[in-house]
C-alpha cells in the first residue's frame, strides 16, 4: 500500500518530469470522470501535489486524482518510447509534446474541477505532516475524538492524520513507547504529542530515502523483524494481525506500554 512519503515521492518526480507538457491526448479508464477528458486537451500541467496518500495533477482549472493502492504505479516516458506494461494495465495516459505520462493499475483515477476536487480531500482528510498545512494540535486533537478506538487502529483513519499506513503506524508508535492495543482514552496527553511528533519526523525520514532512491530498511525497528531482537531492548519482536483491522502488526512488548 502506498503510503503519504511515497505519494509524495511521486508528486515530486511527476513535477519535475513532466511540468510544461501541454496535454496532446488523454486516455482513460476509469468510472470516476466528472467533466469530459477532452476538456485536458490543449491544458498545460503545472504541477503534482500529493494529499494523503493520494497524488494529484494539477492543470488550470483542472485536477486529476490518482490513488495507487497496493499495485499502482506511474512512469513518464519519452513521445515515441515503448511502453513498459501492457497496454491492458493502463488506467491513464496522458500525451504531451515532449513526454507522456502513463498511470497503470491504479484503482482509483478521478478527473474533476480543480476546486472541487481540492476541495473534498481537504473535507475529507486530516492533516498531513508532509503538507506546509501539518497542525500537530490539531492532529492530537483528531486522535482524541475516538477515545474507545485503539490507537494502532485509529492511527490507518485518514480523516485523523493523513498518510499513514500500515509501516508508519507501526515504527511511529514502537518510538513513541506505546502499545497498538491501548485505547486512546488511557493515553497521557504527552504520549498522544510523542505519537503526532513521530507522524511528522518519520514521514520525513521516509520521503527523504525515497528522495534519494533509497531502501527504507533503515528506519525500520520492528516492521517485518517478527522474531528478531529489538534494536533497544533484544527481546525479540512478536508478530500478530490486529482486530478489527486485520492488519500486520509487529511490536516490543518490553518497549512498548
Amino acid at each position: 500500500m502506498v503510503e503519504g512519503p511515497t505519494a509524495k515521492a511521486y508528486a515530486v518526480k511527476i513535477s519535475r518530469g513532466f511540468r510544461g507538457e501541454v496535454v496532446k491526448s488523454v486516455f482513460v479508464r476509469s468510472k470516476r470522470i466528472f467533466i469530459p477528458v477532452e476538456r485536458l486537451v490543449g491544458k498545460k500541467f503545472l504541477n503534482a501535489d500529493s494529499f494523503g496518500k493520494n497524488i494529484v495533477l494539477l492543470f488550470d482549472g483542472i485536477a486529476v486524482r490518482l490513488h495507487l493502492m497496493m499495485y499502482g504505479t506511474i512512469h513518464i516516458y519519452g513521445k515515441d518510447e515503448p511502453l513498459l506494461k501492457p497496454e491492458e494495465r493502463v488506467r491513464l495516459r496522458i500525451e504531451g509534446e515532449a513526454r507522456k505520462l502513463v498511470v497503470y493499475n491504479a484503482p482509483i483515477v478521478e478527473i474533476n474541477e480543480k476546486e472541487s476536487l481540492l476541495k473534498t480531500l481537504r473535507e475529507g482528510l486530516g492533516p498531513d505532516p508532509l503538507s506546509n498545512e501539518w497542525d500537530r494540535s490539531k492532529a492530537v486533537k483528531n486522535i482524541m475524538g475516538f477515545p474507545d478506538d485503539k490507537i494502532g487502529v485509529i492511527l490507518l483513519n485518514q480523516s485523523v492524520i493523513a498518510g499513514i499506513g500500515n509501516i508508519l503506524r507501526n515504527e511511529i508508535l514502537f518510538r513513541a513507547k506505546v502499545h497498538p492495543e491501548r485505547r486512546v482514552k488511557d493515553l497521557s496527553y504527552e504520549e498522544l504529542e510523542r505519537i503526532v511528533e513521530f507522524s511528522e519526523s518519520l514521514s520525513k525520514e521516509f520521503l527523504k530515502l525515497k528522495l534519494e532512491g533509497k531502501k527504507i530498511k533503515s528506519i525500520l525497528f520492528v516492521y517485518n523483524r517478527y522474531r528478531k531482537p529489538c534494536k533497544v531492548c533484544g527481546k525479540p519482536i512478536r508478530y500478530y494481525m490486529q482486530e478489527p483491522i486485520k492488519r500486520k502488526t509487529f511490536v516490543c512488548d518490553q518497549c512498548q506500554k
